[in-house]
């Protein structure tokens, strides 16, 4: 199948399973976004659900959140993993928003990355879902579905991210990203994924691969 014919037909069919994609992570604004995300590094999201729902109802802003000390708020994001870290960088980032982009989250992705806890996924995602930034943020869910699908042949997210880019940039945006997400996270998961009720069977190379005769 020629791969402009492929790439259509998988996003109308995750279109069809994800008609409306929104982040599982909830969040008010900006800052609570680029916190969540943070929080969410090897952690789930309902679990950051949890921890932030506190969070974010005591300490809504970069100004409340940085006037935590580290100890405080290690025990308030304890449950989410990498505590130690997360609130180390959480702080920074705090101090770094209100003093030089008066509390608010800087809208371009390069200048995000330079931002303490912010990686090039972090700052995709935040740019896409905030600020509506053609960008694609490649977690593990992206990762692993775009090497099964055979959209790409990546061994690095920054390498799926360049050939997503190239291949396919109608689908750098924030549906596409969130659809490729989901599918990953409830159907093409990384142990038993649910190959015999996809409709993509057909072309799906990892499916082709593993049922080979």
């Amino acid at each position: 199948m020629v791969q402009k014919k492929k790439i259509v037909e998988i996003m109308e069919y995750l279109e069809k399973l994800f008609p409306n994609p929104d982040p599982e992570l909830h969040f008010d604004n900006e800052f609570q976004c680029l916190v969540a995300v943070i929080l969410s590094a090897q952690c789930t999201d309902k679990r950051v659900n949890e921890v932030t729902a506190k969070l974010f109802k005591d300490y809504p802003d970069s100004v409340s959140l940085g006037a935590l000390s580290q100890g405080e708020l290690e025990k308030l994001i304890y449950s989410t993993g990498f505590y130690h870290n997360k609130a180390k960088n959480l702080l920074a980032l705090c101090k770094i928003l209100n003093e030089e982009y008066n509390g608010q989250v800087p809208r371009d992705p390069e200048v995000l990355e330079t931002l303490p806890g912010v990686g090039r996924k972090t700052a995709n995602v935040v740019s896409s879902a905030c600020f509506g930034a053609n960008r694609l943020g490649v977690d593990t869910h992206v990762f692993r579905v775009t090497n099964r699908l055979g959209l790409v042949d990546a061994k690095t997210p920054l390498e799926v991210e360049r050939q997503w880019n190239e291949k396919y940039p109608e689908y750098v945006n924030h549906d596409s990203h969130f659809r490729l997400v989901l599918f990953g996270r409830y159907h093409c998961k990384a142990q038993s994924p649910k190959c015999a009720d996809c409709e993509l069977r057909h072309i799906c190379k990892f499916y082709q691969d593993n049922t080979k005769k």
